[in-house]
Protein backbone atom coordinates (compact mmCIF):
# COMPACT_ATOMS: atom_id res chain seq x y z
CA UNK A 1 0.00 0.00 0.00
CA UNK A 2 2.91 2.35 0.67
CA UNK A 3 4.07 1.79 -2.88
CA UNK A 4 0.61 2.78 -4.14
CA UNK A 5 0.70 6.01 -2.12
CA UNK A 6 4.15 6.83 -3.49
CA UNK A 7 3.03 6.26 -7.07
CA UNK A 8 -0.37 7.89 -6.85
CA UNK A 9 0.46 11.12 -5.04
CA UNK A 10 4.06 11.19 -3.77
CA UNK A 11 2.49 10.83 -0.31
CA UNK A 12 0.47 14.02 -0.74
CA UNK A 13 -3.03 14.33 0.68
CA UNK A 14 -2.79 18.06 0.03
CA UNK A 15 -1.52 19.43 -3.27
CA UNK A 16 2.19 19.48 -4.10
CA UNK A 17 2.17 23.23 -3.39
CA UNK A 18 1.91 22.35 0.32
CA UNK A 19 4.93 21.06 2.23
CA UNK A 20 5.03 19.20 5.55
CA UNK A 21 2.93 21.05 8.11
CA UNK A 22 0.96 23.09 5.57
CA UNK A 23 -2.67 22.58 4.72
CA UNK A 24 -3.84 23.12 1.15
CA UNK A 25 -6.24 22.02 -1.53
CA UNK A 26 -6.67 18.27 -1.75
CA UNK A 27 -4.49 16.52 -4.34
CA UNK A 28 -6.75 16.08 -7.37
CA UNK A 29 -5.98 14.30 -10.60
CA UNK A 30 -6.90 16.32 -13.70
CA UNK A 31 -9.73 18.04 -11.85
CA UNK A 32 -10.57 20.25 -14.83
CA UNK A 33 -10.35 17.52 -17.48
CA UNK A 34 -7.72 19.39 -19.50
CA UNK A 35 -4.72 17.09 -18.98
CA UNK A 36 -3.64 19.06 -15.89
CA UNK A 37 -2.93 22.14 -17.98
CA UNK A 38 -3.50 25.75 -16.94
CA UNK A 39 -4.25 27.05 -20.43
CA UNK A 40 -6.67 24.40 -21.71
CA UNK A 41 -10.38 25.09 -21.34
CA UNK A 42 -12.05 22.88 -18.67
CA UNK A 43 -13.79 19.75 -19.90
CA UNK A 44 -15.70 18.25 -16.97
CA UNK A 45 -16.59 15.13 -18.91
CA UNK A 46 -12.90 14.19 -19.01
CA UNK A 47 -12.12 14.98 -15.35
CA UNK A 48 -10.39 12.14 -13.48
CA UNK A 49 -11.80 12.84 -10.00
CA UNK A 50 -8.96 11.09 -8.13
CA UNK A 51 -8.76 12.48 -4.57
CA UNK A 52 -5.99 12.63 -2.04
CA UNK A 53 -3.02 10.52 -1.08
CA UNK A 54 -4.46 7.30 -2.56
CA UNK A 55 -6.13 9.12 -5.49
CA UNK A 56 -9.49 7.59 -4.65
CA UNK A 57 -11.79 7.74 -7.67
CA UNK A 58 -14.35 5.01 -6.97
CA UNK A 59 -17.40 6.54 -5.31
CA UNK A 60 -16.13 10.11 -5.73
CA UNK A 61 -17.51 10.91 -9.17
CA UNK A 62 -21.00 11.55 -10.46
CA UNK A 63 -20.11 9.15 -13.26
CA UNK A 64 -20.09 6.20 -10.85
CA UNK A 65 -23.28 4.27 -10.26
CA UNK A 66 -22.56 4.11 -6.52
CA UNK A 67 -21.38 7.31 -4.90
CA UNK A 68 -20.15 7.83 -1.36
CA UNK A 69 -22.41 9.84 0.90
CA UNK A 70 -21.26 13.44 1.59
CA UNK A 71 -19.84 12.59 5.02
CA UNK A 72 -17.62 9.80 3.72
CA UNK A 73 -16.65 11.73 0.60
CA UNK A 74 -15.72 14.71 2.78
CA UNK A 75 -13.57 12.51 5.03
CA UNK A 76 -11.77 11.01 2.02
CA UNK A 77 -11.12 14.53 0.74
CA UNK A 78 -9.82 16.08 3.97
CA UNK A 79 -8.47 13.23 6.14
CA UNK A 80 -5.43 11.32 4.88
CA UNK A 81 -6.20 8.32 7.13
CA UNK A 82 -9.74 8.01 5.74
CA UNK A 83 -8.31 8.35 2.23
CA UNK A 84 -5.76 5.57 2.78
CA UNK A 85 -8.48 3.37 4.28
CA UNK A 86 -10.62 3.92 1.17
CA UNK A 87 -7.70 3.08 -1.11
CA UNK A 88 -6.91 -0.04 0.88
CA UNK A 89 -10.56 -1.05 0.66
CA UNK A 90 -10.44 -0.78 -3.14
CA UNK A 91 -7.26 -2.90 -3.26
CA UNK A 92 -8.85 -5.54 -1.00
CA UNK A 93 -11.92 -5.53 -3.23
CA UNK A 94 -9.76 -6.33 -6.28
CA UNK A 95 -8.06 -9.15 -4.38
CA UNK A 96 -11.43 -10.59 -3.41
CA UNK A 97 -12.81 -10.26 -6.93
CA UNK A 98 -9.89 -12.25 -8.32
CA UNK A 99 -10.31 -14.87 -5.60
CA UNK A 100 -14.00 -15.19 -6.44
CA UNK A 101 -13.02 -15.86 -10.06
CA UNK A 102 -10.62 -18.56 -8.91
CA UNK A 103 -7.58 -16.52 -10.04
CA UNK A 104 -4.60 -16.90 -7.70
CA UNK A 105 -1.10 -15.48 -7.81
CA UNK A 106 1.57 -17.94 -6.67
CA UNK A 107 0.34 -19.63 -3.48
CA UNK A 108 -2.56 -17.18 -3.15
CA UNK A 109 -1.50 -16.12 0.34
CA UNK A 110 -1.96 -12.39 1.06
CA UNK A 111 1.07 -12.48 3.36
CA UNK A 112 3.52 -12.27 0.44
CA UNK A 113 3.98 -9.03 -1.51
CA UNK A 114 4.57 -10.81 -4.81
CA UNK A 115 1.07 -12.28 -4.61
CA UNK A 116 -0.56 -8.84 -4.89
CA UNK A 117 0.63 -8.37 -8.49
CA UNK A 118 -2.72 -9.01 -10.18
CA UNK A 119 -4.68 -7.18 -7.46
CA UNK A 120 -2.52 -4.13 -8.22
CA UNK A 121 -3.23 -4.69 -11.90
CA UNK A 122 -6.94 -4.57 -11.12
CA UNK A 123 -6.57 -1.58 -8.76
CA UNK A 124 -5.33 0.47 -11.69
CA UNK A 125 -7.35 -0.82 -14.64
CA UNK A 126 -10.14 -2.90 -13.14
CA UNK A 127 -11.11 -6.54 -12.67
CA UNK A 128 -13.79 -7.77 -15.08
CA UNK A 129 -16.17 -10.02 -13.20
CA UNK A 130 -18.84 -10.79 -15.80
CA UNK A 131 -18.82 -11.71 -19.47
CA UNK A 132 -15.15 -11.85 -20.44
CA UNK A 133 -13.56 -11.97 -17.00
CA UNK A 134 -10.08 -11.27 -15.63
CA UNK A 135 -7.72 -8.33 -16.03
CA UNK A 136 -7.23 -6.28 -19.18
CA UNK A 137 -4.25 -5.98 -21.49
CA UNK A 138 -3.18 -2.45 -20.46
CA UNK A 139 -1.08 -3.64 -17.50
CA UNK A 140 0.08 -6.88 -19.08
CA UNK A 141 3.89 -6.80 -18.83
CA UNK A 142 4.18 -7.93 -22.47
CA UNK A 143 2.19 -4.93 -23.68
CA UNK A 144 4.42 -3.34 -26.38
CA UNK A 145 3.83 0.09 -24.85
CA UNK A 146 6.50 -0.90 -22.31
CA UNK A 147 10.07 -1.43 -23.56
CA UNK A 148 10.87 -5.13 -23.79
CA UNK A 149 14.36 -4.58 -22.38
CA UNK A 150 13.32 -2.54 -19.34
CA UNK A 151 14.87 -3.35 -15.98
CA UNK A 152 12.73 -3.57 -12.81
CA UNK A 153 11.45 -0.12 -11.88
CA UNK A 154 13.86 1.88 -9.65
CA UNK A 155 16.07 -1.14 -8.98
CA UNK A 156 19.16 0.29 -10.65
CA UNK A 157 18.36 3.99 -10.95
CA UNK A 158 16.12 6.47 -9.17
CA UNK A 159 15.94 8.27 -12.53
CA UNK A 160 13.36 5.68 -13.58
CA UNK A 161 10.84 7.84 -11.70
CA UNK A 162 11.25 10.55 -14.36
CA UNK A 163 9.81 8.27 -17.07
CA UNK A 164 7.21 6.09 -15.31
CA UNK A 165 5.31 5.38 -18.54
CA UNK A 166 7.88 2.71 -19.44
CA UNK A 167 6.53 0.33 -16.76
CA UNK A 168 3.12 -1.10 -16.04
CA UNK A 169 1.31 -0.27 -12.81
CA UNK A 170 2.19 -3.37 -10.73
CA UNK A 171 5.87 -2.98 -11.70
CA UNK A 172 5.86 0.63 -10.52
CA UNK A 173 4.27 -0.29 -7.20
CA UNK A 174 6.74 -3.12 -6.63
CA UNK A 175 9.52 -0.67 -7.47
CA UNK A 176 8.34 1.89 -4.93
CA UNK A 177 7.93 -0.84 -2.31
CA UNK A 178 11.48 -2.05 -2.99
CA UNK A 179 12.98 1.48 -3.16
CA UNK A 180 11.36 3.85 -0.62
CA UNK A 181 10.50 7.32 -1.84
CA UNK A 182 12.56 10.16 -0.38
CA UNK A 183 11.05 13.05 1.60
CA UNK A 184 11.75 16.77 1.12
CA UNK A 185 14.56 16.56 3.70
CA UNK A 186 16.26 13.51 2.18
CA UNK A 187 14.78 10.86 4.46
CA UNK A 188 13.08 7.64 3.36
CA UNK A 189 9.30 7.99 3.57
CA UNK A 190 8.89 4.41 4.80
CA UNK A 191 10.83 1.25 5.51
CA UNK A 192 11.79 -1.41 3.00
CA UNK A 193 9.85 -4.67 3.25
CA UNK A 194 11.48 -7.90 4.32
CA UNK A 195 13.06 -9.14 1.08
CA UNK A 196 14.96 -12.42 1.56
CA UNK A 197 16.26 -12.24 -2.04
CA UNK A 198 17.28 -8.59 -1.61
CA UNK A 199 14.60 -7.57 -4.11
CA UNK A 200 10.92 -8.21 -4.80
CA UNK A 201 10.55 -11.12 -7.20
CA UNK A 202 8.77 -9.79 -10.32
CA UNK A 203 7.12 -12.11 -12.87
CA UNK A 204 8.63 -12.86 -16.29
CA UNK A 205 7.49 -10.50 -19.03
CA UNK A 206 5.73 -13.23 -21.02
CA UNK A 207 4.01 -14.96 -18.10
CA UNK A 208 0.56 -13.54 -18.93
CA UNK A 209 0.77 -14.23 -22.65
CA UNK A 210 -0.41 -17.58 -24.07
CA UNK A 211 -2.07 -18.12 -27.47
CA UNK A 212 -4.34 -20.76 -25.99
CA UNK A 213 -5.56 -18.51 -23.17
CA UNK A 214 -5.69 -14.88 -24.31
CA UNK A 215 -4.87 -14.85 -28.04
CA UNK A 216 -1.42 -13.53 -27.15
CA UNK A 217 1.72 -14.52 -29.04
CA UNK A 218 4.90 -13.65 -27.06
CA UNK A 219 7.08 -14.08 -30.14
CA UNK A 220 5.58 -11.17 -32.09
CA UNK A 221 6.13 -7.40 -31.80
CA UNK A 222 2.42 -6.85 -31.18
CA UNK A 223 1.46 -9.89 -29.09
CA UNK A 224 -2.29 -9.25 -28.91
CA UNK A 225 -3.21 -6.89 -31.77
CA UNK A 226 -6.96 -6.99 -31.14
CA UNK A 227 -6.55 -5.09 -27.82
CA UNK A 228 -9.97 -6.27 -26.72
CA UNK A 229 -11.52 -8.86 -24.41
CA UNK A 230 -9.61 -11.63 -26.18
CA UNK A 231 -6.48 -10.27 -24.50
CA UNK A 232 -7.87 -10.48 -20.94
CA UNK A 233 -5.98 -12.75 -18.56
CA UNK A 234 -8.18 -15.03 -16.44
CA UNK A 235 -5.91 -17.79 -15.08
CA UNK A 236 -3.83 -18.37 -11.96
CA UNK A 237 -0.07 -17.94 -12.29
CA UNK A 238 2.99 -19.04 -10.34
CA UNK A 239 6.51 -17.74 -10.77
CA UNK A 240 7.88 -18.23 -7.25
CA UNK A 241 7.25 -21.94 -6.64
CA UNK A 242 6.47 -23.07 -3.08
CA UNK A 243 6.47 -19.91 -0.94
CA UNK A 244 8.03 -19.14 2.41
CA UNK A 245 9.66 -16.20 4.14
CA UNK A 246 12.89 -17.52 2.66
CA UNK A 247 11.94 -16.75 -0.95
CA UNK A 248 9.08 -14.23 -0.84
CA UNK A 249 8.76 -10.67 0.48
CA UNK A 250 6.68 -9.68 3.49
CA UNK A 251 5.76 -6.40 5.17
CA UNK A 252 8.05 -4.77 7.74
CA UNK A 253 6.08 -2.71 10.23
CA UNK A 254 7.80 0.45 11.43
CA UNK A 255 5.17 0.91 14.14
CA UNK A 256 3.37 -1.74 16.11
CA UNK A 257 -0.38 -2.03 15.74
CA UNK A 258 -2.17 0.54 17.87
CA UNK A 259 0.75 2.99 17.93
CA UNK A 260 -0.07 6.67 18.05
CA UNK A 261 0.45 8.98 15.11
CA UNK A 262 4.07 10.20 14.87
CA UNK A 263 4.63 13.87 15.60
CA UNK A 264 4.37 16.07 12.54
CA UNK A 265 7.66 17.64 11.47
CA UNK A 266 6.68 20.97 9.92
CA UNK A 267 9.02 22.58 7.41
CA UNK A 268 7.81 26.06 8.36
CA UNK A 269 6.45 27.53 11.56
CA UNK A 270 2.81 28.50 11.55
CA UNK A 271 1.72 32.10 11.06
CA UNK A 272 -0.27 34.17 13.53
CA UNK A 273 -3.83 33.10 14.22
CA UNK A 274 -4.99 36.43 15.58
CA UNK A 275 -2.67 39.42 15.92
CA UNK A 276 -2.35 43.05 14.93
CA UNK A 277 0.35 45.10 13.25
CA UNK A 278 2.65 46.69 15.83
CA UNK A 279 0.69 48.00 18.82
CA UNK A 280 -2.46 48.87 16.90
CA UNK A 281 -5.08 46.74 18.65
CA UNK A 282 -7.78 48.87 17.03
CA UNK A 283 -6.79 47.73 13.56
CA UNK A 284 -9.57 46.58 11.27
CA UNK A 285 -8.22 43.35 9.80
CA UNK A 286 -9.74 42.19 6.54
CA UNK A 287 -8.59 38.62 5.99
CA UNK A 288 -9.01 36.40 2.95
CA UNK A 289 -11.20 34.22 5.20
CA UNK A 290 -13.75 36.74 6.38
CA UNK A 291 -15.31 34.72 9.20
CA UNK A 292 -12.01 33.30 10.49
CA UNK A 293 -12.93 29.71 9.81
CA UNK A 294 -11.35 26.87 11.76
CA UNK A 295 -8.19 26.51 9.69
CA UNK A 296 -5.52 23.91 10.43
CA UNK A 297 -3.50 25.10 13.44
CA UNK A 298 -5.91 27.91 14.34
CA UNK A 299 -9.13 27.51 16.27
CA UNK A 300 -12.35 29.15 15.16
CA UNK A 301 -13.36 32.41 16.79
CA UNK A 302 -16.56 34.40 16.61
CA UNK A 303 -15.43 37.94 15.83
CA UNK A 304 -16.10 38.73 12.19
CA UNK A 305 -14.15 41.25 10.15
CA UNK A 306 -15.36 44.84 10.00
CA UNK A 307 -14.69 44.60 6.32
CA UNK A 308 -14.97 42.44 3.25
CA UNK A 309 -12.59 40.48 1.03
CA UNK A 310 -13.54 39.19 -2.41
CA UNK A 311 -11.77 37.33 -5.19
CA UNK A 312 -12.66 37.71 -8.84
CA UNK A 313 -11.47 35.06 -11.27
CA UNK A 314 -11.05 36.32 -14.81
CA UNK A 315 -12.07 39.74 -16.03
CA UNK A 316 -15.61 39.08 -17.26
CA UNK A 317 -14.24 38.91 -20.78
CA UNK A 318 -15.71 36.53 -23.34
CA UNK A 319 -13.92 36.05 -26.64
CA UNK A 320 -15.29 34.62 -29.87
CA UNK A 321 -13.08 31.91 -31.35
CA UNK A 322 -12.56 31.45 -35.08
CA UNK A 323 -14.78 28.36 -35.01
CA UNK A 324 -17.70 30.34 -33.61
CA UNK A 325 -17.45 29.11 -30.02
CA UNK A 326 -16.80 31.31 -27.01
CA UNK A 327 -13.91 31.37 -24.55
CA UNK A 328 -14.77 32.92 -21.19
CA UNK A 329 -12.07 34.06 -18.79
CA UNK A 330 -13.95 33.29 -15.53
CA UNK A 331 -13.66 29.58 -16.37
CA UNK A 332 -9.89 29.64 -16.99
CA UNK A 333 -8.52 31.75 -14.13
CA UNK A 334 -9.67 29.36 -11.33
CA UNK A 335 -7.48 26.59 -12.76
CA UNK A 336 -4.40 28.31 -11.34
CA UNK A 337 -5.99 29.54 -8.09
CA UNK A 338 -4.95 27.66 -4.94
CA UNK A 339 -5.06 27.69 -1.14
CA UNK A 340 -2.14 27.29 1.26
CA UNK A 341 -1.85 26.94 5.04
CA UNK A 342 0.43 29.95 5.51
CA UNK A 343 0.01 33.60 6.45
CA UNK A 344 -2.54 35.22 8.72
CA UNK A 345 -4.95 32.71 10.27
CA UNK A 346 -2.92 30.01 8.46
CA UNK A 347 -4.64 30.61 5.14
CA UNK A 348 -3.83 32.42 1.90
CA UNK A 349 -5.06 32.23 -1.65
CA UNK A 350 -2.40 32.29 -4.33
CA UNK A 351 -1.99 32.17 -8.06
CA UNK A 352 0.90 33.03 -10.38
CA UNK A 353 2.07 36.19 -12.08
CA UNK A 354 1.13 36.53 -15.76
CA UNK A 355 1.70 39.12 -18.47
CA UNK A 356 -0.28 42.35 -18.22
CA UNK A 357 -2.69 41.42 -21.04
CA UNK A 358 -3.29 37.80 -20.00
CA UNK A 359 -6.85 38.38 -18.81
CA UNK A 360 -7.64 34.67 -19.02
CA UNK A 361 -5.52 34.06 -15.91
CA UNK A 362 -6.28 37.30 -14.09
CA UNK A 363 -7.25 36.96 -10.42
CA UNK A 364 -8.16 40.12 -8.49
CA UNK A 365 -8.35 40.46 -4.70
CA UNK A 366 -10.32 43.31 -3.10
CA UNK A 367 -10.17 44.47 0.52
CA UNK A 368 -12.46 47.12 1.99
CA UNK A 369 -13.67 48.22 5.39
CA UNK A 370 -17.40 48.15 5.99
CA UNK A 371 -18.89 50.99 4.03
CA UNK A 372 -20.82 52.36 7.00
CA UNK A 373 -17.44 53.27 8.51
CA UNK A 374 -16.58 55.49 5.56
CA UNK A 375 -17.84 59.06 5.05
CA UNK A 376 -19.70 60.25 1.98
CA UNK A 377 -17.77 62.06 -0.72
CA UNK A 378 -18.71 65.56 0.47
CA UNK A 379 -17.27 64.92 3.93
CA UNK A 380 -13.64 64.75 5.12
CA UNK A 381 -12.22 61.35 4.28
CA UNK A 382 -11.26 58.67 6.80
CA UNK A 383 -7.52 58.11 7.04
CA UNK A 384 -6.07 54.67 7.62
CA UNK A 385 -2.54 53.48 8.07
CA UNK A 386 -2.47 50.35 5.90
CA UNK A 387 -0.50 47.17 6.52
CA UNK A 388 -0.39 44.08 4.31
CA UNK A 389 0.31 40.70 5.86
CA UNK A 390 2.92 38.62 4.05
CA UNK A 391 3.43 34.89 4.75
CA UNK A 392 6.76 33.31 5.65
CA UNK A 393 6.63 31.23 2.47
CA UNK A 394 4.65 30.89 -0.71
CA UNK A 395 4.91 34.54 -1.87
CA UNK A 396 7.40 35.50 -4.58
CA UNK A 397 6.14 38.12 -7.03
CA UNK A 398 6.14 41.91 -7.20
CA UNK A 399 2.49 42.91 -6.75
CA UNK A 400 0.79 46.22 -7.42
CA UNK A 401 -1.66 47.26 -4.68
CA UNK A 402 -4.11 49.87 -5.95
CA UNK A 403 -5.62 52.27 -3.41
CA UNK A 404 -8.98 53.46 -4.70
CA UNK A 405 -10.24 56.33 -2.51
CA UNK A 406 -13.92 56.11 -3.46
CA UNK A 407 -16.24 58.88 -4.57
CA UNK A 408 -15.15 62.27 -3.24
CA UNK A 409 -15.43 65.96 -4.04
CA UNK A 410 -11.85 66.93 -3.19
CA UNK A 411 -10.26 65.40 -6.27
CA UNK A 412 -8.45 62.53 -4.54
CA UNK A 413 -7.17 60.05 -7.13
CA UNK A 414 -6.20 56.40 -6.99
CA UNK A 415 -2.67 55.56 -5.88
CA UNK A 416 -0.63 52.38 -5.89
CA UNK A 417 2.31 50.65 -4.23
CA UNK A 418 4.58 48.00 -5.71
CA UNK A 419 5.47 45.38 -3.10
CA UNK A 420 7.89 42.51 -3.56
CA UNK A 421 6.01 39.90 -1.55
CA UNK A 422 9.01 37.62 -1.35
CA UNK A 423 11.73 39.97 -0.15
CA UNK A 424 9.50 42.15 2.06
CA UNK A 425 8.50 39.14 4.15
CA UNK A 426 12.18 38.18 4.70
CA UNK A 427 11.03 34.58 5.22
CA UNK A 428 8.90 35.50 8.24
CA UNK A 429 5.23 36.12 8.94
CA UNK A 430 5.19 39.89 8.55
CA UNK A 431 2.92 42.92 8.79
CA UNK A 432 4.35 45.35 6.26
CA UNK A 433 3.36 49.02 6.31
CA UNK A 434 2.39 50.50 2.94
CA UNK A 435 1.48 54.03 4.09
CA UNK A 436 -1.45 56.21 5.14
CA UNK A 437 -4.39 56.65 2.76
CA UNK A 438 -7.76 58.38 2.78
CA UNK A 439 -11.00 56.61 1.87
CA UNK A 440 -14.62 57.54 1.25
CA UNK A 441 -17.60 55.34 0.50
CA UNK A 442 -16.67 52.99 -2.30
CA UNK A 443 -13.02 53.06 -1.22
CA UNK A 444 -11.05 49.84 -1.39
CA UNK A 445 -7.70 48.22 -2.09
CA UNK A 446 -7.21 45.96 -5.11
CA UNK A 447 -4.38 43.71 -6.25
CA UNK A 448 -4.11 41.29 -9.15
CA UNK A 449 -1.55 38.95 -10.69
CA UNK A 450 -0.84 40.68 -14.01
CA UNK A 451 2.29 42.63 -14.84
CA UNK A 452 4.52 43.04 -17.85
CA UNK A 453 7.23 40.68 -16.60
CA UNK A 454 4.83 37.87 -15.59
CA UNK A 455 5.62 34.42 -16.95
CA UNK A 456 3.21 32.25 -14.95
CA UNK A 457 5.92 31.15 -12.51
CA UNK A 458 6.09 33.51 -9.49
CA UNK A 459 3.53 33.12 -6.70
CA UNK A 460 1.13 36.00 -6.02
CA UNK A 461 -0.45 35.73 -2.56
CA UNK A 462 -3.69 37.22 -1.24
CA UNK A 463 -3.45 37.53 2.56
CA UNK A 464 -4.88 39.87 5.21
CA UNK A 465 -4.76 43.67 5.12
CA UNK A 466 -5.06 45.81 8.26
CA UNK A 467 -6.68 49.27 8.25
CA UNK A 468 -5.62 51.32 11.29
CA UNK A 469 -7.66 54.50 11.90
CA UNK A 470 -4.91 57.11 11.98
CA UNK A 471 -5.74 60.80 11.66
CA UNK A 472 -2.38 62.20 12.81
CA UNK A 473 -0.44 61.16 9.71
CA UNK A 474 -0.79 63.05 6.47
CA UNK A 475 -1.77 60.85 3.56
CA UNK A 476 0.34 61.04 0.46
CA UNK A 477 1.45 59.17 -2.64
CA UNK A 478 2.86 55.72 -1.99
CA UNK A 479 6.65 55.72 -2.24
CA UNK A 480 7.01 51.95 -2.47
CA UNK A 481 8.32 50.86 -5.86
CA UNK A 482 9.70 47.32 -5.55
CA UNK A 483 10.65 46.40 -9.11
CA UNK A 484 8.91 47.36 -12.29
CA UNK A 485 5.40 46.44 -13.34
Amino acid sequence: MLGILAQESNFKQASWHSVNGDSGNVTKSDWFGNANGIHGYPDRAKADCGYGIAQVTTGMSEEHAQQFDPLRAGAITTDYAANIAAGLGILAEKWNQLKALGINTNSGSPAYIENWYMALWGYNSGVYTSGSVGVGFLNNPINPEYPADRQPFLRYSYEDASRPGEWNYPEKIFGWAETPQMTWDGEESYSEPNMPLGVINVPPRDLFCDPSINACDPDTADPCPSWDAQCYWDRSVDWTGPQSTGNSSTEALSYSLGSGEPELQSKYGHGPCIDHPSVYTNAIIVDDLGQHEDTYGCGDFEKADDGKFTLQAGDNITMLRDDGTFRATPYLAPIDLHQLGAGYDHHVYFTHSYGDTDYFHKVTGRWQVNQDKLPSGDQPGQRYKVYVHLPSHGAEAVVRYNFIPGDNTVGAKSDYCRVNQGTRSAGKETWFEMGTFTFWKGGRIEADNLHDAGTGDSNVVFDAIAFVPFNSAEPGPCSLNDGGL
